[in-house]
């Protein structure tokens, strides 16, 4: 049966719709925010005078449909063909305002009537008769086959409920229900409809496959990622920035030119959902609550870099991890000094970069101690990049994993003929990671670049009171104080879920047990503290507390430095704008301050 609107919404040369509302679709209905399930849906439907309101610029979603209105709006849209002659029906005069479109509905055979020779008109409709109608109209073929608990093989609705499941069209709960004689609701139809339109417009499916790239819309911060969708309905996802590169997806599926792209990483769910055009997907990506815009494009490959680094694996708990060794610039005839440098905290690559952007800040200071003739090991810690199969759910890991990684990685070095002494770098987190690994492991010396001297629920603290409300700021400690105990908490509000999700508790329980100053005042060994006084994260007085703790280590100040280690103008947006800018050199001095402390320290 031929849709009656294929020419005003379809494209006529290709089967692409003309009209494709964003999925925070406005409407004029007070009832129905850009929130709403049924936003994009009752939009479109709108614009196009398939469906209306009421008076009050309302369009009660939640209210049930009559009989006579479904086959109104299935006028509209449908060239419904006879099949057989007409039917006189009790409730249905010649008079009736919808007389002819039920007539239309039953000589094309998606409508009988009861056995009393009733339409019921004014009756609300059920789900069951509903599906019943769509799929007959529409010309639905049977696609996969869906086990309903509460529709038997033998009941009259079962074929027609399949279609529309098979199709795409309805869903079907997790426990196998349907729900068949429940009543439709105004915008459960808006949103079938909307569905069978773009279905029904033979939108190719095919256009979604292939390589795609964006930029989720996060706020100041946009977040490069890369999708990859095969002929065979798998795919994989990438963020550059995170070290994600090819992670499998869970699922992908395709409706029409609607997609969904499921993802879990880590026991992390997120959900891309959107639209497939020409050469764009518009679509949202979901995490922990947040919804953000993201649109994507073709991907184009980048010019290929030149990997300077020597790629190893060393053995840790629960497989390898894989670390880039950066050897002298110059071949030494000698053992050489190697540093250790270890990321802060989050997703940071080991070149330094985050969900900002790149800064290449550890890169560069790989490279450049190369120069100096330092051999250096930097790497994914575990759960990110190249190391993102260490771990399998968020909630497994613990911040003890971090340091018995580091401790994995200087007792390997230790036992390499190449290295003459073994050294550690670690910034911001990474100091206190590298601390606890020279606890139980001989190292050399240590180097605490922009490190928290402090517990780290003062620290957090700190953060969050400039950024948080009265009352959030108290739960937030009072969600402090327990985890401190060692207690888990689960009741974490929405706002707060990024931070303190329950999925990342036991990393921060572990995390809470340790005082850094208390650990560095333990270790007999050489140290260097730097920070720089444009650090927007970690202040002076965490290095002040560092060096009291332990008086003999030498401490450093960089007037313009900032937390990823580059000079920075003494504004936030300027610094945080350093944040993303690759191409800024590392702090005047910074290398040469290490570098001479390091082999100091051979002496």
């Amino acid at each position: 049966m031929k849709k009656k609107i294929f020419t005003s919404i379809l494209a006529s040369a290709v089967a692409i719709p003309a009209v494709v509302l964003p999925v925070n679709a406005e409407t004029p209905f007070k009832d129905i925010t850009s929130t709403s399930p049924y936003a994009e849906a009752v939009a479109f439907l709108q614009a196009e005078n398939i469906i209306g309101g009421y008076d009050d610029q309302t369009f009660r979603p939640s209210e049930t449909i009559a009989r006579q209105h479904v086959i109104s709006i299935i006028n509209k849209l449908v060239d419904l063909k006879p099949v057989r002659e007409s039917k006189s029906f009790t409730d249905i005069p010649t008079t009736h305002p919808y007389f002819d479109a039920i007539q239309k509905a039953y000589r094309a055979g998606i409508i009988d009537g009861d056995q009393n020779k009733n339409f019921n008109p004014n009756e609300a409709i059920t789900r069951a008769q509903a599906a019943k109608i769509l799929a007959l109209a529409f010309d639905l073929k049977a696609g996969k086959q869906f086990p309903l608990q509460d529709v038997p093989l033998t009941h009259w609705s079962n074929e027609y409920i399949q279609r529309l499941a098979g199709n795409g069209i309805t869903t079907i709960t997790d426990n196998g229900l349907f729900q068949p004689n429940e009543k439709l609701t105004r915008g459960q139809y808006a949103l079938l409809l909307y569905r069978l339109i773009h279905i029904e417009g033979e939108q190719p499916l095919t256009q979604h496959i292939g390589q795609w790239s964006g930029q989720i819309d996060i706020p100041q911060s946009p977040l490069a990622v890369q999708l990859n969708i095969s002929e065979n309905g798998t795919g994989t996802f990438s963020v550059p920035a995170q070290g994600v590169k090819d992670f499998p997806v869970k699922s992908v599926t395709v409706t029409g030119n609607k997609i969904r792209v499921d993802i879990e990483i880590a026991g992390s769910s997120m959900v891309i959902e959107g639209t497939v055009e020409k050469e764009k997907i518009t679509a949202t990506f979901t995490q922990n609550g947040m919804t953000l815009p993201l649109t994507l494009t073709p991907y184009e490959e980048p010019e290929e870099s030149n990997v300077a680094y020597e790629e190893l694996t060393i053995p840790v708990t629960g497989g390898q991890l894989k670390v880039a060794l950066q050897m002298p610039t110059v071949k030494a005839n000698a053992p050489v000094p190697v540093a250790i440098i270890i990321a802060g905290s989050g997703a940071t690559t080991k070149d330094g970069n985050t969900v900002l952007g790149d800064n290449n800040s550890l890169k560069m200071l790989a490279e450049d101690l190369a120069a100096k003739g330092i051999a250096s090991i930097r790497y994914d810690k575990r759960g990110v990049g190249d190391n993102m199969s260490l771990i399998a759910k968020e909630e497994d890991l613990t911040f003890n994993d971090f340091a018995k990684d580091a401790e994995s990685i200087v007792k390997a070095v230790n036992s390499d003929a190449r290295f003459s002494t073994v050294h550690i770098i670690g910034h911001s987190e990474g100091s206190l990671v590298g601390m606890v690994a020279a606890t139980s492991k001989k190292v050399d010396s240590i180097v605490s670049i922009a490190g928290a001297g402090r517990p780290i629920e003062e620290v957090l603290v700190e953060q969050l009171t400039a950024q948080l409300p009265e009352d959030l700021l108290k739960k937030s400690k009072d969600i402090l104080a327990s985890l401190k105990k060692g207690e888990l908490v689960a009741d974490v509000p929405e706002s707060l879920y990024s931070v303190f999700r329950p999925s990342v508790q036991p990393y921060m329980i572990s995390w809470l047990q340790y005082d850094p100053a208390e650990v560095l005042k333990k270790l007999d060994v050489p140290t260097l503290i730097v920070q720089g006084k444009n650090d927007l994260q970690v202040k002076m007085t965490d290095s002040q507390r560092l060096s009291t703790a332990k008086p003999t280590a030498k401490i450093v100040y960089f007037d313009k430095m900032n937390h990823v280690l580059k000079d920075s103008p003494t504004d936030q947006a300027g610094n945080v704008a350093t944040y993303t800018d690759p191409s800024l050199p590392l702090a005047e001095g910074l290398v040469d301050s290490i570098t001479t402390f390091i082999y100091t320290a051979l002496k």
